[in-house]
C-alpha cells in the first residue's frame, strides 16, 4: 500500500528520532523554517506545522524572537540508551572497545584508564601542538589539508630518521613509511609476509590487540613461553621452527606488553640470527621503546643485515594518542607496504604529520621525552608499591624498565576473570591475564597500565585489593577456583603447550 505518511509528518518523524536518539540534546537550537525548507526540499508551510506537531507532543518549544529549542526529554527507552559498559564481556567484545563504551558513556575516569595504555592528558603538549595546527591551518593550507600518499610526509621521515640514531638504528627517510599509529604498521606487517592460514609465531603472553588482529585475519598462533626477565625461550622456538611451517614472528621485545621486560641484546641479536637462517620475517613492535628510565635500549633491528626485520613505532605514547602518527621500517617489503598502505587508506591526515614533524625539529621533543620517563618512572613505581602495600600476600608483581604496564600474577586460587566482573561493578577497568593467550592460561594475573596516577587511582587499587580479600574469604558470589570462560580456540589456531 503507498504510504500515507504526510511530508510534513515524515519531517517530524525525522527530528524526534534525532532527539531520541541523542543526536539533538537539551538546549539545542532547531534549524530555521527557511533554513530546514531548503536542507530538505520543502516548503515553510510544511516545517511549520512539523515544528507545531513536535510543540504538541512536548519534544521541543518555541522561543518569541528567537527560534525552536529542544525541551527536556524524560529518560530514553531502553531501546535508544546507551550501552552499558559495566555489562560487556572482555572474553567476547575488545577490551579496547569497552574502554571506548565508558568514553561514549561520558566516565573516563583515571581508574578506567588503568585498563589501557593511555597517558596522562598532562603529558600532552597540547598548547604547542595547538599553535602548531593553528600556523599550518592559517600559513600552508596548501601543505595541512592536502593528500600525503605513502610513505608519507618526507620532512617526518627525516626528523624520525635522525632520531632513530639514539637507538642505534643507521637509516635513511627513504626506509621510513608513515601509518596511522603503530596499529596500522602491524596490520601492514601481517598483511604484506602472510596470507590466511599461515603460521605466526608470538611470545606469550603478548599483547590482546595483536591476538584479535592475527584471528581476524586468519592466521594460526603457535605460544612460545616467556620469562619475565629477558624474554622469549630461544629454545622452545629453534623447536618449533624445525617442525612447523612459520610464515613470520611478532615481538614486543623492549618493555614488552604485558610483562615489562626489556630483552637483552645478546638475545635480540641471537633471534634476529634465528630467524634469518630460516628466512622468517621478524615483526617487531618497538612503540613502547622510548619510554626507557635508563639507557634507551636498541631494537632488534639494529641487527637486521637481510631486511627481514620489520619495526613498527608511534609516537601515541610519547607525544599524543590522538594525532595516529606512527611509522615503521619495512625493509625488503617497502615496496608491498607502500603499494598496500596506499590501497587502504591513501595517506594519513597531513596537518598531523606537519605538526609532529615541526614538534620533533624545533618544539623541544628531547627535553619533553625527559619530562615523560622521569614522571613515568615515578608512577610505575608507586603503581607497583600500592599493589604489594593492598593485594594479597603472595603477590607478585614485575619491576619493568620502561613502558606503561606492570604484570601482577597472585596467589593460584585467584580467577582474575572473577574478579574484573567485580571491579567493573565499582568503576574500575583492568585487563585481566587471559586476554594475554588463546589457551587458557593466566587466569591469576592481570595487567595495570600506570599511564595515570593521583589519589583516585591510588584508591581504586586499594579498592581491588579489599575485592581480592573478600574473594578469598569467600564473601563474594562464586568460587575462586571457578574456571574462567575459555577464550573460543578455532580449529585453524596452533597452540603450543
Amino acid at each position: 500500500m503507498p504510504d500515507k505518511t504526510t511530508r510534513y509528518e515524515q519531517v517530524a518523524l525525522r527530528i524526534r528520532h534525532l532527539i531520541e536518539n541523542g543526536v539533538l540534546k537539551e538546549g539545542d537550537r532547531l534549524p530555521s523554517l527557511r533554513g530546514l525548507s531548503e536542507e530538505l526540499q520543502v516548503s515553510i508551510n510544511t516545517v511549520k506545522e512539523a515544528y507545531w506537531r513536535l510543540e504538541n507532543q512536548n519534544q521541543i518549544t518555541a522561543v518569541p524572537q528567537s527560534g525552536y529549542y529542544v525541551r527536556k526529554q524524560p529518560l530514553l527507552s531502553p531501546a535508544h540508551s546507551h550501552v552499558d559498559p559495566t555489562q560487556l564481556d572482555p572474553q567476547e567484545i575488545s577490551l579496547c572497545q569497552i574502554f571506548g563504551a565508558f568514553q561514549d558513556a561520558g566516565r573516563s575516569t583515571p581508574e578506567i584508564r588503568l585498563a589501557v595504555a593511555h597517558m596522562d592528558p598532562a603529558f600532552w603538549p597540547a598548547e604547542t601542538l595547538g599553535r602548531y595546527f593553528q600556523e599550518a591551518a592559517r600559513n600552508h593550507a596548501d601543505e595541512a589539508f592536502t593528500y600525503l600518499v605513502a610513505p608519507g610526509s618526507r620532512a617526518l621521515r627525516e626528523q624520525i630518521a635522525q632520531q632513530s640514531l639514539s637507538c642505534g638504528l643507521d637509516i635513511s627517510p627513504d626506509d621510513v613509511v608513515i601509518t596511522n599509529g603503530c596499529q596500522e604498521a602491524l596490520f601492514l606487517s601481517l598483511m604484506t609476509v602472510c596470507e590466511p592460514g599461515d603460521t605466526v609465531v608470538l611470545e606469550s603472553p603478548i599483547y590482546f590487540s595483536l591476538i584479535n588482529l592475527l584471528q581476524q585475519l586468519k592466521l594460526k598462533i603457535i605460544e612460545i613461553p616467556t620469562a619475565d626477565d629477558e624474554g622469549i625461550s630461544m629454545e622452545t622456538l629453534r623447536f618449533v621452527l624445525e617442525n612447523h611451517p612459520v610464515k613470520a614472528m611478532f615481538s614486543i621485545p623492549n618493555f614488552n606488553n604485558p610483562m615489562g621486560f626489556a630483552m637483552p641484546s645478546w638475545k635480540k641479536k641471537k633471534l634476529v640470527q634465528l630467524l634469518a637462517r630460516y628466512r622468517i620475517p621478524l615483526i617487531e613492535d618497538d612503540i613502547y621503546g622510548d619510554l626507557c628510565f635508563g639507557p634507551r635500549p636498541e631494537p632488534c633491528k639494529v641487527y637486521d643485515s637481510q631486511g627481514e626485520v620489520i619495526l613498527c613505532s608511534s609516537f601515541s605514547k610519547t607525544i599524543a594518542p590522538g594525532l595516529r602518527v606512527g611509522w615503521m621500517l619495512p625493509g625488503k617489503y617497502i615496496a608491498q607496504v607502500n603499494r598496500l598502505k596506499t590501497l587502504i587508506n591513501i595517506a594519513n591526515a597531513a596537518i598531523n604529520q606537519i605538526a609532529v614533524t615541526r614538534f620533533l625539529k624545533e618544539g623541544g621533543y628531547k627535553q619533553h621525552l625527559r619530562r615523560v620517563r622521569r614522571q613515568i618512572h615515578i608512577q610505575v613505581e608507586a603503581l607497583r608499591a600500592a599493589v604489594l602495600k593492598y593485594f594479597p600476600s603472595g603477590t607478585k608483581v614485575t619491576r619493568p624498565d620502561g613502558g606503561l604496564f606492570i604484570w601482577i600474577e597472585l596467589p593460584d586460587a585467584f580467577n582474575t576473570d572473577l574478579l574484573y566482573r567485580k571491579a567493573v561493578q565499582s568503576g574500575i577497568l583492568f585487563a585481566p591475564g587471559t586476554l594475554f593467550s588463546i589457551q587458557n592460561r593466566y587466569n591469576h594475573h592481570l595487567r595495570l597500565s600506570a599511564g595515570t596516577w593521583n589519589d583516585r587511582v591510588e584508591k581504586a587499587i586499594a579498592l581491588l585489593g579489599r575485592l581480592c580479600k573478600r574473594m578469598q574469604e569467600g564473601q563474594t558470589e562464586g568460587d575462586l577456583r571457578l574456571a574462567a570462560p575459555q577464550r573460543e580456540q578455532k580449529e585453524s589456531n596452533l597452540l603450543f603447550p
